[in-house]
């Protein structure tokens, strides 16, 4: 299946699920809250989010789990390989937020920020010139 040129497609790790999320994105962020630290096992995780009538899923709709973090927030995962790739919450029905690194292509914007940066972990140096946001506010923290 060929990709429109305003949209890119993604995947988990083993492939069993594949989806395509079409442009334009709201946002592009990298977010080092704990719970996305937790999730991922990185230091950081870099997402993106559209309304959900610009996502859509072109295989392994069986295979995608969700576990509820907390009341209301919840993780998409691939119940083959663990690859975790999605996240909504019960007070933006309308919207699914995406793993950037779960994509094959481009985005079509550059990383804008660091939200929730007061929980960074100490012994990562980010160097680059991004702002720095207390939670997923607009709050500058340096």
């Amino acid at each position: 299946m060929k990709t429109p040129e305003n949209a890119t497609q993604g995947h988990c790790y083993c492939n069993a699920i594949q989806f395509e999320v079409t442009f334009p994105t709201e946002f592009c962020c990298h977010c080092h809250c704990e719970d996305c630290r937790q999730t991922h096992g990185a230091p950081f995780v870099t997402w993106t989010g559209v309304p959900k009538s610009q996502f859509r899923l072109l295989s392994g709709e069986d295979k995608v789990q969700r576990y509820q973090s907390h009341p209301g927030v919840y993780w998409g995962f691939c119940s083959v390989c663990g690859t975790s790739m999605f996240c909504d919450y019960d007070e933006a029905p309308e919207k699914i937020y995406i793993t950037v690194s779960n994509l094959d292509g481009s985005l079509d914007r550059e990383p804008d920020g660091h939200v929730s940066f007061e929980e960074h972990v100490p012994w990562l140096s980010v160097c680059d010139n991004l702002p720095k946001y207390r939670g997923k506010t607009k709050e500058r923290v340096e």
